[in-house]
This record gives C-alpha cells, structure tokens and sequence, in this order.
C-alpha cells in the first residue's frame, strides 16, 4: 500500500482579502439613476403614489400600502423587483417595462442587501455627502486634493543600522510610536525568492538561489536587485499589472467575442515602455495622446513608431455588434473610457459622475462631460506604426523610374459627375465636391494618402502609386440630417462605412447597412440609407488596408438616391509589365497596424440630464477636472494632447501618489492607500501619509523613472523583514497593528494566477522565454461552449508565460479564474485574494497541473543517473528554493520505496509538490 507524503494536497493555506468596495460605485452608477429616472416621479418628496417613496433606503425598507417595497439580500421576494419584472398585476414603470439590463442591476442590488451609501453614518464609515455641492469646499477638505509637499525625513536616534533610506525612517517612527519593532531581516533564500517573484513574477532558479547564498560581499542582495531590474522579464512583469488597470483583453465579449485586431501590440508596448523605464509621465502622454505628439517616440530595434499604440488602451473596453440605441452605447463605451482613465490614472471614480454631480468627491457632472467631449471627438483607428522611411525609399525609386516612361502618365483630370446627374445634385447638399485642398477638410492615415502621391490631382486616391500600400481617409463629423449620403468612389478590394456615434461593430441586422464594400473599377455610387438615425452624429470614412485601392471624387447629402450612370472613369493604376517596378513594388513591405486613437472634429457636449442622452443639458466645453484646473481646451480637435499636458503637470495632486503607492502595493501586498482605485472620501486614507508624500516628490524629482523606485523600496529594511515578527513585537502587534497596517513585519502573499503558471512552467523546464508576439489561443474543452468560440490552442500555451496567452473575454482560463483572475471589464488596481475549495482542486486536477508535473519527472529521470536522495533534494530547490527538511526527505523516500513498481511514482511526488502551500505562496 502507498504511504502518502505528509505534506499539505487537497488545501492550501491562503489569506483571504476583501474584494474592491464597488457596492457605493455600482449604485451610484447603475441603481440611483434608475431610481431618479424612473422612479422617483411618482414615489418621491413630491407625490408618494400608493404611499411608497423610493428616494431613501429607509423609505424603500419601510415600504407604502402593500408593505416594503425590498427584502435586502432576496430579490425574488421583493415587491419592487416583482413589479419591475411585471411578475404580478403590479407592473412598474407603467409607461413600458426596464430594459433586462436595468432589472438585473436593480435585482443584483436587492440580492447584496440594497445598500444605499448616501445613509452610511456607521462609525469608521464614509461620512454623508455635504448637502450643497461645493467643488472648492470639497477639494479643500480631502487630504488627497491637497497639494503635494515635500515632508522632512524623520531623524530616527539609536536605530541606524536598520535604518537603510528615508522609507525606513518614517515606517519606523510609527512603529516606535506604537512599541513595535521591525521584524529580523528574511533568510537569504526567502529574500531572492520575494524579490525574483515580485521584480520578475517568475521563482529564482536553484542556481540563482545557492550564488546569492554564497556570496558574502555586502553588497550581494543590490547586485541581485540589478539582474532582476535588467531582465527583460521585470517589463512582463509589471506589464501585466498595469493591463489590470486598463482591463486589457483582446476581444470584445459580448454575444459574439469580436477579435480586437491586433491587441496584443499594446501588450507588447507596455511590456517595452517598462524594460526601458520610460519614465511616468510620457508613459501618460503617449497612453492619453500619443498620436498627436509632434515627435513620436521611436522604437531602437526598427524604428517604429512607439508612442502611438499606447493609446490603443482607449478601446480595450466590451463592445456590442448590434446595440438597439447606438447613441446609449456610445455612452456607456465612453463610460467605461472614463472609469479607467479616472481610476488608472487619478485613482478617482470619476464617472460616478454620469448622472449627477459626485456623492462625495469634487467632481462635477460637468467634468464628467467635459472629458465626454474630449473621447467623442476622439476616433478609432487601426495606426501604422511602421517605419516609413524603407517604404518611401521604394516609393521614391518608383516614381523616378515611372517618370522616364511617358507613357505611364496617370493624368490629373478629376472625374465628375455626367450631366444627367444635374438635377439631383442641385437638390443634394455637398458633403464634399473634391479639388485641390481636400486635405485640409478630412483625416488621412497611411502611405497610400501621403502627399507627394498627389500629382496634383483634386482628389483623393490609394492607388496611385502601389495597390500595395493602405491608407484610410475619415471625414470631418457631421449630424445626419437628410436620409440618404451617396459617395461617388471606384477601387478593388476597399470600402466605405458610416460610423455612427463612434460604433465600430457595424453588423447586421441593425447595422450592416452602413459598411460597403468599393469593387468598381470606373466610379459608381455608393449610397448609405441613414433615415433610422437623423440628428445624430457620424462621420464616413474609407479603407483601404491593401492590397487593393480606392478613388473618391464626391459625396453629398440627399433626399433620394442619384440616376444611375456611367460616370468618366478615374485615372488609371501606375503599373507596368517592366521587372524592375515589379521587384520594387514586391520589396515594399506589408503595413503593421496598432489599435489606437485618432483625432477627429471638437465637438463639446452637454450634459446629459439624470444621465440620459435623450435630455440634453448645458454644453460643457472640454477640459480637464475642474479641480485640477478649469480652463477649457483650446485645441480644434478633441483636446487630448492638451489633457496629457494637464495630467502630467507635476503640480497635479493625484497622479504621482496614485502610481507610487500602486508600486509599494505590489512590493508589500497593500497600498500605503489600500484602496488604490480610490482615493477619494470613500477610499481609506493613507497609513503613512508622510511617506506617500515623500516617495511621490521623489518620483517626480528622479524624472518620473520608476526602476529607482523599485530600487528604493525592495532595498529597504521595511521590505526585507522576515515575514514572522519577534515573539514580543508579536504579542504588542496582536493589539497595536493586528492588520499590519504599521508594518511590523513583510506581508505573506499568495501568488496571482499567472504567476502561478509561469512557476510551474519553468519548474518543469518547459517555459519558453521569448519576448512579445501575438498571444497563443486559449485552450478549450468540451465544456467551453458559447458564440464566438475560437480554436482551442495548446494545452501548455506553446510554453509561453502567461501574459503572451490570448485573454478572450468570454473564454477566461479556468485556472487563472479559479485564482481571482480579473474580468476584464474596468480598472482592477487590487486583484482579489479568496480561499476558495476551486483552488485547491484545480492544483489537483487541471490537466494543465498535471502534465506539468509529469514533464518535470521526465526531466528529472532523465538526466544523470543518480540517487533517489539526490533527486527529490534536486526537486525539493527547484519547487522552493530550498531543501528538503530530513522529515520530508524521509517520508519521499517512504513513498518511492513503496511505489517502486508504479511508473507514475515520480510524477506523484511532483504533483503532490506542486500542491503544497509553499509553492503558491510568497513569504
């Protein structure tokens, strides 16, 4: 009979924290402008029908005639879900039934106890909002507007040997103050393990472990710190934190799970700006406007362009292929563009200020529509990001061979319109009639627009000198107001679309009428039916992503569709049978493309009245928060290169405290903040507020450079404490810092999934180190089922760490879910940390686990021969950095001895290893 290995299997030992607080978030968000919307008319201080009011949650607990109107936690029992759901013969609102969306969050509500958090009067709890919405009087009286000094170091007398920088001064005046004492410094072994995972997010190997061991300079620990800072896997990393702040996926979920073309190159962005420790604040710039900078940063390998795919992180949102209101889902997209931005960036839940002016934050529901204003006058697009130097070389090599061939004049007539179209286009309102300065009235993007193409020619055409380049052409933003737009265009392999209120999902059955494919080679009429959507705004735009062209010489506004025609056909393509214009042509290479903003027309918004678009308030013009400075933006366009200038001024007050104190909750399991989505009334204040203050004037001082943060806070005393304080500091913490909020030792931390997986890769020796790249396809199951369901990819992801896997919205990983995976659907600045049987079993029983473990007794088997002894001690530093204890070294030996016959015996023993606590946990 087998003996099993007395270590921890079925269980591991993790610390469970609280989720973010969203409950305030969501209400304020989802339920109270239901309420206000649909509600409160009725059933509120003016009329009390049926003698309910639903304006407070005591008047909802309390009820009218029928009894209360919500049993908090049972949404099935409630009067007021039942109404809403028309369950009964009471059917509320009268006027038409909520949309499923609006009575799922108003059911969701009820379930978590309806909490209200304007009532929140409970001890330690968020105060009420003042009465009066004061911005001013507001940003006064929080700590986190105020603005940022520079506090003096404390002098700490007596303690100088653990004193090592200016974070150990202020960390240990508090503890000195409570009777506390830093914890002994970690083990040696403890201490690389701690600072490979968080530098790198991978374990240190067995060799990395025994050099730091064995060397005695006194300086061995910062050299450790600088390979680690040095390796092109810090920026994997620390990558992958920040993609949890811009919720990045790369499909848009929903019904479908649309692919969101090339994605993964934000990924790979962000994983470069980190290896080369870009600094913050252009981090910021090129992720807010990195199109429109005058000098775009350039790659060093390729010279590519690096600062506009930042922007892609804009449209990492959800989306939806067929909304039946394309202007509320234009809403709700910029919603979600809002909430990121506030909570990445200020750590602020700016757009809990939809619908109203913010509970308790200076915020204003004008700052909200004046950011509104900057991301509707803002536009998709698909960048090229190539260099186009080695392109325009060809170009330049064509064009000087073409010129020598007269007989390859293209001409520079403009085609029109034939005369028996004068009628119509009298009637018909010119969108555009082309001539020579058409570039000065629309957007162009890529090499087949640029302006030496020309020739002269009034119009615009991607073909002129290669059907191989791309180039895409956008209009100015108009308001629909006739019901039909016919642009008069020829081309191969092109075509033309509306984009409505910024909907870039243009499908059938709603929407597909406004993409239209451009397949003529003379010019023809395309015409767009837009009576479903007058007085909205659009915009046209046309593509052309190669091979392929298109011509345009009009578009107009009309009210029936133009006489069909046989219009003059458009100048000719400049080909030639000649080898030597076939080889240029075939060395110009294929564009590479980014998701990434463009700029479109400035066009402020108004205020939409208890969130509605369809109640239209005041026009706010576009600007930044008004607490951080009210002048409106000046720019024709949207504005955002002039929000980057305002978010990056160093006298901002939120930006650098934001960002540093993500980086210390990342090096110490919590935030000096420890609410780091919010650092508004409702997030917890600072423990060390002295401390946060210091380390975000340094960051600005050392130029905005984050690796000489790291470099401060894991060489410090603070951040190598043994994670088990002295039995006397242990004792007096028990009452004095039970939470560790003072710091009286290092935090144990369990790993996040990716980290996770990424040991278990290298452990078995199956990771593959390479860099960047498209991600790899999910693996699926027979039980990964849905629309939009991709090809299932390998098992173990190719090898690849877990960053480079593809993170589809609707097939999660089910091992990353199981350990509190964020969904990608707004800013997680603090994952969750549960303590769920899932995690246990999926250890035990995820396919993935287990032929990792059989790969690593492969390797172990097959390297040299030697004792059973040798290889479980081999086994025991590869999993923990560490060897066996004699306990555990005898009770391997036990299991083996007894399995000898059992070839899976050596995999046994790696799965059971893989399942102890101390390989999923950071001590």
């Amino acid at each position: 009979m087998r003996r099993p290995l007395p270590l921890a299997v079925a269980a591991c030992l993790l610390f469970a924290a609280p989720s973010p607080a969203t409950d305030s978030e969501q209400f304020e968000k989802k339920v109270r402008p239901l309420l206000l919307t649909h509600c409160v008319g009725c059933h509120g201080p003016e009329k009390q029908k049926g003698g309910l009011r639903l304006d407070s949650r005591a008047a909802v607990l309390t009820g009218g005639d029928t009894g209360p109107a919500a049993k908090p936690g049972n949404a099935a029992a409630s009067l007021l879900v039942q109404a809403v759901r028309y369950d009964g013969d009471t059917k509320m609102p009268p006027k038409g039934k909520l949309t499923a969306d609006e009575i799922e969050d108003l059911s969701k509500w009820v379930a978590a106890g309806a909490p209200w958090p304007a009532d929140a009067v409970a001890p330690g709890g968020p105060p009420k909002p003042a009465a009066t919405f004061d911005l001013t009087a507001r940003a006064k009286a929080h700590w986190s507007f105020h603005p940022v000094a520079r506090p003096a170091v404390p002098e700490i007398l007596g303690q100088q040997p653990a004193i090592r920088n200016a974070i150990d001064a202020f960390v240990s005046q508090k503890l000195t103050n409570a009777g506390l004492a830093f914890a002994p410094e970690a083990d040696r072994r403890t201490l690389i393990r701690r600072v490979t995972f968080d530098l790198t997010g991978l374990p240190p190997t067995p060799e990395e472990v025994a050099t730091f061991e064995a060397d005695a300079a006194p300086d061995a620990y910062e050299k450790v710190v600088e390979r680690l800072l040095a390796s092109p896997h810090y920026g994997e990393r620390w990558a992958r934190h920040w993609l949890d702040l811009v919720r990045y996926a790369e499909t848009y979920g929903h019904e479908f799970d649309f692919e969101i073309p090339d994605a993964w190159r934000y990924r790979d962005y962000v994983i470069r700006a980190f290896n080369a420790d870009l600094p913050y604040d252009q981090f910021l710039r090129e992720h807010l406007a990195g199109d429109l900078l005058p000098t775009p940063r350039r790659n060093p390998a390729d010279n590519s362009n690096e600062s506009i795919p930042a922007t892609g992180f804009w449209f990492l949102h959800e989306a939806k292929h067929s909304p039946v209101d394309s202007r509320a889902d234009q809403a709700d997209r910029i919603d979600n563009q809002i909430d990121v931005f506030g909570k990445a960036v200020f750590g602020l839940t700016v757009a809990c200020a939809r619908c109203h002016d913010h509970k308790f934050d200076p915020v204003a529901t004008k700052d909200y529509y004046a950011l509104y204003g900057v991301l509707s006058s803002s536009r998709y697009q698909r960048a090229f990001v190539d260099d186009p130097a080695p392109a325009v070389k060809l170009l330049d090599e064509l064009k000087a061979h073409r010129a020598s061939k007269t007989s390859q004049n293209p001409g520079t007539a403009v085609p029109g319109l034939s005369p028996d179209s004068g009628r119509w286009r009298a009637a018909a309102i010119p969108l555009d009639r082309f001539d020579a300065g058409w570039r000065d009235r629309w957007f162009t993007s890529g090499l087949a627009l640029r302006s030496e193409a020309d020739g002269g020619a009034g119009f615009p055409h991607t073909g002129r000198e290669s059907a191989k380049l791309a180039g895409a052409l956008r209009s100015r933003t108009f308001t629909i107001d006739k019901p039909l737009l016919a642009v008069r265009a020829a081309g191969k392999g092109a075509a033309a679309r509306v984009v409505l209120n910024g909907l870039q999902l243009i499908q059938a059955p709603i929407y597909g009428g406004l993409a239209k494919k451009i397949d003529a080679a003379d010019p023809a009429w395309v015409v767009f039916d837009l009576r479903m959507w007058k007085g909205q705004a659009a915009y046209l735009e046309l593509l052309d992503d190669g091979p392929g062209w298109f011509a345009v010489t009009g578009a107009w506004f009309a009210d029936a569709p133009p006489p069909k025609e046989a219009g003059p056909p458009v100048p000719p393509l400049l080909t030639t049978d000649d080898p030597r214009v076939r080889e240029l042509e075939a060395r110009i290479p294929s564009a590479r493309r980014a998701v990434a903003m463009a700029d479109g027309t400035g066009v402020n918004e108004h205020v939409f009245v208890r969130g509605s678009h369809k109640t239209l308030g005041d026009e706010v013009p576009r600007r930044n928060l008004e607490a951080f400075g009210p002048a409106p933006f000046a720019s024709p366009g949207s504005g955002r290169l002039e929000l980057a200038t305002a978010v990056t001024d160093p006298a901002n007050p939120l930006v650098a405290r934001v960002f540093v104190n993500r980086l210390w909750k990342h090096h110490f399991a919590e935030g000096i903040v420890r609410s780091p989505d919010d650092f508004g009334l409702q997030g917890q204040p600072p423990t060390h507020p002295e401390l946060l203050d210091w380390l975000a004037t340094e960051f600005v001082r050392g130029g905005w450079s984050v690796k000489p943060m790291h470099r401060l806070m894991v060489l410090s005393t603070t951040y190598r404490q043994a994670s088990r304080a002295t039995p006397e500091v242990a004792a007096r913490a028990a009452t004095a810092d039970p939470q560790n909020k003072l710091l009286h030792r290092q935090n144990v931390r369990r790993l996040e999934a990716e980290a996770v997986r990424d040991a278990l890769l290298l452990v078995s020796s199956r990771l593959d180190r390479t860099l960047e790249g498209p991600g790899v396809l999910p693996h699926l199951t027979e039980h990964s089922v849905g629309r939009g369901r991709p090809a299932s990819g390998p098992l173990d992801g190719n090898g690849r760490r877990s960053i480079y896997l593809q993170v589809r919205r609707n097939f999660l990983n089910p091992l990353f879910v199981a350990f509190d995976y964020p969904t990608p659907f707004t800013a997680i600045g603090r994952r969750s940390v549960s303590n769920v049987p899932a995690q246990a079993l999926s250890m035990l029983n995820n396919p993935f686990v287990i032929q990792q473990a059989e790969l690593w007794a492969k390797r172990v088997l097959a390297g040299p021969e030697r004792a059973d002894a040798d290889r479980v001690r081999s086994m025991y530093r590869a999993a923990f950095g560490r060897p066996p204890t004699p306990a555990e070294a005898d009770a391997a030996a036990a299991f083996l001895a007894d399995a000898k016959a059992d070839p899976r015996a050596w995999a046994d023993l790696a799965h059971v290893l893989l399942n102890t606590k101390e390989f999923i946990l950071v001590e």
